[in-house]
């Protein structure tokens, strides 16, 4: 009966590890994009913006963090267990909320004119655009992996935030990346809080 107790003990030490590594993963993925975010409005006034310099530095950074950060989750995978298919199923689902969430806040939202002037129309397109974006991964991994509460204020705060976006004019953008970077902020703490609580299991 003392072998049982202690066998069940150390698997539950090794399931919390487990549970602590993919919450830090899932950190580690919106500390990359909060970092690109924060370099990206860092040097957009030395290299005077644009569409084209925006989607070049979107499209690199994002190539990156993703590259990284597949490295980390390959290990994960290795280590727990889990069905490689299965990980490139939720892959393909994720990305596909990514699309959405593209055309809706990037082609839909700004073909309409929302807001005051065209950057209040911009701000309310990123806003949506991270939004529903978030949402659908979050309703992604929710039906595969159980809840990802922690991850709710990165979708929930920028939503918020569309209606004040719309009647804002001059640095409507600029607002909305500290909005979008508060959410990222806060999910990345309360997942390090999950990691630690597992890590005490």
């Amino acid at each position: 009966m003392e072998d049982v107790k202690e066998l069940k003990s150390v698997l539950e030490k090794v399931e919390g590890k487990l549970i602590a590594a993919g919450k830090m993963y899932a950190a580690m993925n919106f500390a990359g994009f909060l970092a690109v975010m924060t370099l990206f409005y860092v040097i957009l006034r030395f290299f005077n913006g644009g569409p084209a310099f925006s989607i070049a530095y979107w499209t690199a950074a994002t190539i990156v963090v993703i590259t990284f950060t597949s490295k980390v989750w390959r290990r994960i995978v290795t280590i727990s267990g889990i069905k490689r298919n299965s990980g490139k199923k939720i892959g393909l689902e994720i990305a596909g909320a990514w699309v959405i969430g593209a055309a809706l806040g990037w082609v839909l939202i700004p073909s309409l004119n929302p807001g005051i002037n065209e950057e209040a129309g911009l701000a309310v397109g990123f806003l949506s655009f991270i939004s529903v974006s978030l949402l659908g991964q979050w309703a992604v991994l929710k039906k595969c992996c159980g809840a990802e509460n922690e991850m709710v204020p990165a979708f929930l705060i920028p939503a918020l935030a569309i209606p004040l976006a719309w009647g804002m004019g001059s640095g409507a953008m600029l607002w909305a990346g500290y909005v979008v970077s508060l959410g990222f902020a806060t999910t990345i703490l309360l997942y390090l809080h999950s990691a630690f609580k597992a890590v005490k299991r």
